[in-house]
Formats: structure tokens, sequence, C-alpha cells
């Protein structure tokens, strides 16, 4: 019975030496927030445009989260992202207040331009549009939320699915791509 004890504060020990704590100065906490293990932020300072992450007060960044780009992430009060998301912006990505996001979901204000056909398209630039996601919003596990697409409070977003326009008012949309199901009542 003490044994186990001792085993479990050696143990828990162990875990919090394995985190690190890195300085980031595109990266501002207003009140208490919660940023776990494994989370990457990656600035991609394109054209002297550098990343820059705001985090309201409770908002909170799971494990193995991507945080990347060169534009601006706001992430609202009591707001959270899940496991494993990806949150890309080059422009800029606004998410409200009580804001639930699950794991796996991407979301980006950036796209490749591939007009064209004469050029390869790697070599033809991004295309932004900024992203707003208003409060209240719950994003489904593995959604793709894509540039330039404004989801409007209390909206729902289906598990996997593809969100390419405007998500109206307490809709709860589903699919690829994303069509209104009903609305929230």
């Amino acid at each position: 019975m003490v044994l186990g004890k001792i085993i479990r504060k050696i143990k828990n020990r162990a875990s919090t030496l394995t985190n690190r704590i890195y300085y980031y100065p595109y990266l501002t906490c207003s009140g208490a927030n919660i940023i776990q293990e494994r989370v990457h932020i990656r600035d991609f300072n394109v054209k002297n445009k550098r990343l820059s992450i705001l985090l309201a007060n409770s908002a909170k960044i799971y494990h193995d989260v991507i945080l990347q780009g060169s534009g601006k992430i706001l992430l609202g009060e009591n707001s959270f992202i899940g496991s494993f998301s990806v949150i890309g912006s080059n422009e800029s990505i606004s998410i409200g207040k009580n804001v639930m996001i699950a794991q796996s979901v991407s979301i980006r204000d950036t796209d490749h331009n591939f007009e064209d056909l004469s050029k390869p398209m790697i070599s033809q630039g991004i295309i932004t549009k900024k992203v707003e996601i208003k409060d209240n919003v719950w994003i489904g596990y593995g959604a793709v939320i894509t540039k330039g697409v404004i989801i409007e409070e209390g909206a729902i977003i289906g598990a996997n699915a593809v969100v390419t326009k405007n998500v109206p008012k307490n809709a709860i949309v589903g699919g690829v791509p994303a069509k209104i199901i009903k609305y929230r009542e």
C-alpha cells in the first residue's frame, strides 16, 4: 500500500520533468490558461509577418495541437482546441467564447493558388481569407473549416464535415461538403 503511493509519486514527478516550457514571443495569454504537452507553434514569418496567438481567460489547448502560419489566431474565453487539431493562419482566425473544438479538427484561412496552368502549383503562392467562429459553437471530431468561412453563434458542425460556406446561427451542419441538417430550437 505505502510502496504503491511512493511509486505513484515518483511517476508523477518524472512526468513533470519531461514537460518543457518555451518562450514564444508571439503567444499572449490573458488570465489562467491550460496548454498541454507537445503543442507545436510554427511561425512561418512570411513577408515579415509573424504569427500572433492570443489566448483569452480560461482557454485550453490540449496535447499534440499544431498552431502555425504568419497570421493571427485568437482563442476566446473558456474555449478549447482538442488534441491533434491543426489551426493554420496566414491572415486571421478568430474563435469566440465557449467554443468546443473536438479532436483532429483542421481550421485554415489559406489555400494554394492553382489558376495558372503554365506554372507549377507550388510556385503560384497562396490565397487567404479570414475565418471567424462566433460564440457557443461546437465543432465535431475531424471537421475541416476552410478559408473565408464564418460560423455564426450557436452552430454545431458534425463530425468529419467539410465546411466551405458560412454557417447560419444555431444551424446544425454535416457532410462533405457540409449542408444544413436542421436548426437548434
